[in-house]
Parts: structure tokens; C-alpha cells; sequence
């Protein structure tokens, strides 16, 4: 059985993924280069299965550079734990906060806290 080539298009439709984004994704190494060179350079199932991988990670809340360690240890996305994932809350036009997952649900008084009191500061220097 010959095994399946895809086009940068064929993996956009089924992924959801730009064409900037996956060529971005080989440049930096989180999936391979495609096979062939040029306009002859197609993709196959390890790259399509990567980058339904990647989706998934993402859908979780991982950063590129978490999803990245992640591929790099080959495990699956069922085994990501909350200290993986990162919640942002926008404080003001340009500005976010970051807090970890499993902080954010020991510690949630404080983050409302936290998150209030950023917001106020952000209002107060307009």
C-alpha cells in the first residue's frame, strides 16, 4: 500500500492550520520538513498526525514552547497536566497576566485579587 502525500493545502483544509503557520512550525523544527524539494515537496500522515497533535495541545491551553517539549517527549495529549497550562487574563489594552492552572485553582481568592487590583492600576493611569 503506497502511503498517502499530502499538499501544504490538502494539510490546511484538514488541520485548520495557515499555510504561514505550518511553514513556520517546519522552520522552527516542531515538524519535519516536507519530502521532495520546491513545488514537488509534499507531506505524509506523520506530518498530518503532528499537526492534529499540536490542535489538540492547543484546544488544552498549552504554549507553542510547552507543545513543543511535549512533541519532543512523544506523549499524547491526554497525558498534559494542569502545570501545563497557562490561563492569560487581559488587564488593559496591551497587557495580560499569565497564571498557571493549578495556581489559579489553589489559589483562586488571590488571582481574582491579583486580577482586580491590575485592572484597577491599568484604569487608574489613563
Amino acid at each position: 500500500m503506497e502511503a498517502k502525500k499530502y499538499t501544504i493545502e490538502d494539510l490546511c483544509d484538514l488541520t485548520g492550520f495557515s499555510r504561514r503557520t505550518i511553514r513556520y512550525y517546519v522552520q522552527s523544527g516542531i515538524i519535519d520538513s516536507p519530502a521532495g524539494r520546491g513545488r514537488g515537496g509534499f507531506y505524509n500522515d506523520t506530518h498530518l498526525d503532528k499537526l492534529r497533535q499540536i490542535r489538540a495541545f492547543q484546544e488544552q491551553g498549552l504554549t507553542l514552547q510547552a507543545i513543543q517539549a511535549r512533541l519532543s517527549e512523544d506523549k499524547p495529549p491526554e497525558t498534559i497536566s494542569r502545570q501545563d497550562i497557562w490561563v492569560r487574563y487581559e488587564i488593559g489594552p496591551g497587557v495580560e497576566i499569565h497564571i498557571r492552572r493549578d495556581q489559579e485553582i489553589t489559589d483562586r481568592r488571590r488571582v481574582i485579587e491579583l486580577i482586580r487590583a491590575a485592572r484597577a492600576i491599568m484604569k487608574e493611569e489613563k
